[in-house]
C-alpha cells in the first residue's frame, strides 16, 4: 500500500490528488490521509470536494502502521531497543523522483509539482477539474455563483488573460526567503506587455487571494496599460475554486510562482494560448521539472 500525505492549498492538494490517479492508473493499491498535513495548518483544510473528487481514505490504523506511531508503551518500548521502522519518505528535493512509481509500502509526503506525476491521466483530471463537473456538484452546495458566472460571461466573451498575484502567506517575512521578490512589478509588467503586443485587443483580469479592494485598486492603477482594461475580479475567499475555474477560462494566463495557477493554466484548453511564468519558482530551489513545454519563462525584471 501507498498513503500519499494531503497538505496545503486547493492547488497543492491537486497535485496530490494527481499523483494518487497516476498510481491508481498503474494498478497501485494507493490511499489518502487528508488529516495529518492539516493538524498544524489551521488556515487550510481538504479541498476537492467541490469537484465531486473522491478517494480511498487511510484508515488511523493503516497510517499507525506504516509510520510505526503506535503511541502503545509496547510500540515505544520497541522503538526505543531496536528504533522506528517507518515507511514514510518525505520529498528532499523539488526534481521529479522517477523511482516513486517502483515505491510500493510507503508513506508520501511532498507536493509532486510537476507534470511528470502524472503522465497517464491528464484527460481525467481536466475533466475532474473543469466547469462542467463543478457546475454539477451545485447541489451539494458549490457550483459556481451567480457572480462568478457573471464574470465568467465577460471572460469568455473577451481575449481574456488572467494575471495571478499571490500574496496572503507569501507576505509573511517567514515565506520571504522563498517566494519573495520573484513575481516583482517588473515581472507583471513585462508579461502583460508581451501578450498585449501579440493580442491588442485582450483584456486582464485581476485574481488574487488579498481581498483587499484598496489594495486591488491600487494596483489597477499602478499597472494600467493605456490600451488594455485591468478588470479586478472580487470573489470570496472561501471560494478560491471559482477563481481557478475562471482563470482556467480566460484565454491567456500570467502565472504566479503559485501552484494554484499552475493549475489553471494546466486545465486552460485554448490551442493558441499565452502562458507565462515566472523563470524562478523557489529562492534556492531547482524547480526545472515544475515547468511545462507551453510554458514562457520570464524573469523578475530586476
Amino acid at each position: 500500500m501507498i498513503i500519499i500525505q494531503m497538505m496545503g492549498g486547493l492547488g497543492n492538494q491537486m497535485f496530490q490528488y494527481a499523483l494518487y490517479c497516476q498510481l491508481k492508473s498503474m494498478g497501485k493499491d494507493v490511499k489518502m490521509d487528508d488529516e495529518a498535513g492539516f493538524k498544524e495548518d489551521k488556515q487550510r483544510d481538504p479541498a476537492l470536494a467541490p469537484f465531486g473528487i473522491t478517494y480511498e481514505k487511510a484508515t488511523t490504523e493503516e497510517i499507525i502502521k506504516m509510520r510505526d506511531s503506535s503511541p502503545a508503551l509496547t510500540a515505544k518500548v520497541r522503538r526505543k531497543l531496536f528504533g522506528r521502522q517507518n515507511h514514510s519518505y518525505f520529498e528532499e528535493s523539488k526534481r521529479f523522483l522517477p523511482k516513486i512509481f517502483d515505491w510500493d509500502n510507503i508513506y508520501l509526503e511532498g507536493y509532486w509539482q510537476s507534470e511528470k506525476y502524472f503522465p497517464d491521466v491528464g484527460k481525467q483530471l481536466k475533466e475532474e477539474f473543469g466547469l462542467e463537473r463543478l457546475r454539477n456538484c451545485k447541489e451539494e452546495g458549490y457550483g459556481l455563483s451567480a457572480q462568478a458566472e457573471s464574470y465568467l460571461e465577460r471572460i469568455e466573451g473577451t481575449n481574456s488573460v488572467s494575471i495571478h498575484v499571490r500574496r496572503g502567506d507569501y507576505l509573511l517575512p517567514a515565506n520571504q526567503e522563498l517566494f519573495g521578490n520573484i513575481c516583482t512589478d517588473g515581472y507583471y509588467e513585462s508579461a502583460m506587455k508581451a501578450v498585449s503586443d501579440k493580442y491588442p485587443d485582450c483584456t486582464f483580469y485581476l485574481f488574487s487571494n488579498d481581498t483587499d479592494s484598496e489594495w486591488t485598486d491600487g494596483w489597477v492603477e499602478a499597472h494600467s496599460v493605456s490600451r488594455n482594461e485591468i478588470v479586478p475580479v472580487r470573489l470570496p475567499a472561501d471560494k478560491d475554486y471559482e477563481a481557478l475555474i475562471l482563470m482556467s477560462r480566460c484565454r491567456h494566463n500570467i502565472l504566479a510562482n503559485s501552484s494554484f495557477s499552475w493549475w489553471a493554466s494546466y486545465l486552460n484548453s485554448h490551442p493558441d494560448k499565452m502562458v507565462i511564468a515566472p523563470e524562478k519558482w523557489l529562492n534556492g530551489w531547482d524547480c526545472r521539472d515544475l515547468y511545462r513545454a507551453d510554458m514562457i519563462q520570464m524573469d523578475s525584471g530586476m
